[in-house]
């Protein structure tokens, strides 16, 4: 049997160059209606028992809280893959009512709002590059992730409903123009989650998709839908990636630095990358009945010279099931 553990890593998208709640709903199909459950799937959604830190190499050095230990599990990770500059509980401070970590490479903060929690993240690679990057060269990311508490069967959801109201605060490029070349360059804030067979009966038990939603991409205003194999370093998993459309699931560009708002069933475009994987010869040994959402990540990865930053709030990932 396979070990279904998931180890994130890196994935460069290189195109041709809120709270737990529960509410009845009612849906018309034709004439006929079918009530609905609706619930989240985030564990720990306003960060109440802090994050995990996470390195590429030996164990993790501890959890930062940005709202004090709540006594509890804590469900959260942060990753800061390839990066000299990592956070830790000693670059805390306090501006208002937002908690901050930050040191020269990046900035992580969180703001309690009502029935949220506010996250920003900036990243700066222009302290962590000494040269433009080069082909297979790991990059810098700041990700938070988890493991969803409950996994549930993509086959008992009528839905998976996306909410996520974000904005740009910056998008500075830090090298050359002669020396970007973006095949090789970009920075991308971006949420993965992984569609894993974890039937323990299946033969391979552990394999798994990346299902990408690409907020943005430094390269593009409108994201193109990406699917293919998830190559680009030296520890790259080697399994499909689909990352689907900018239009496919929002309107209009966080490029504008304004605030958009998301909401969108994401299920549908689930389906269709699991029929295009199989398509192209990969999880063709498990069914469609052996698949389950079993986690996330969100944040930046930047393969690139760039500072930016990032801010969001009102995430969550609903599944809609049957009542």
């Amino acid at each position: 049997m396979m070990n279904s553990k998931v180890y994130w890593s890196g994935i460069l998208l290189v195109w041709t160059i809120t709270a737990c709640s529960s509410a009845k709903e009612s849906k018309n199909t034709g004439d006929k209606e079918r009530q609905l459950d609706t619930l989240s799937i985030l564990g720990d959604p306003f960060f109440e028992e802090g994050l995990v830190l996470k390195r590429a190499e030996g164990p993790s050095p501890g959890t930062i809280y940005p709202f004090g230990d709540g006594g509890s599990a804590t469900i959260w990770e942060m990753a800061e893959w390839a990066s000299k500059h990592e956070l830790s509980e000693a670059d805390r401070t306090e501006a208002g009512n937002r908690i901050v970590y930050a040191n020269e490479g990046k900035t992580l903060s969180f703001e309690r709002l009502t029935g949220s929690t506010q996250i920003n993240m900036d990243v700066f690679t222009s302290t962590e590059y000494e040269a433009p990057r080069q082909q297979n060269q790991a990059w810098p990311h700041l990700l938070i992730e988890q493991k969803f508490p409950q996994q549930p069967y993509l086959k008992d959801l009528e839905g998976l409903i996306l909410r996520f109201t974000g904005r740009l605060t910056q998008a500075e490029m830090k090298m050359a123009e002669s020396d970007f070349n973006p095949g090789l360059h970009t920075a991308q804030f971006q949420l993965f989650i992984t569609v894993q067979d974890l039937n323990p009966s299946s033969a391979h038990y552990g394999d798994y998709l990346w299902f990408g939603i690409p907020f943005y991409d430094y390269r593009n205003e409108i994201i193109s839908v990406y699917a293919a194999q998830d190559v680009g370093k030296g520890d790259a998993t080697g399994k499909f990636i689909y990352s689907a459309g900018s239009a496919d699931f929002m309107e209009g560009t966080f490029h504008s630095g304004d605030w958009i708002r998301v909401e969108k069933d994401i299920r549908p475009l689930i389906v269709n990358a699991l029929d295009l994987a199989k398509q192209r010869g990969y999880l063709t040994g498990s069914f469609f009945e052996d698949f389950r959402l079993s986690g996330m990540n969100l944040g930046w990865e930047v393969p690139g010279t760039f500072d930016v930053g990032f801010e969001f709030k009102d995430f969550d990932l609903q599944a809609v099931t049957k009542k």
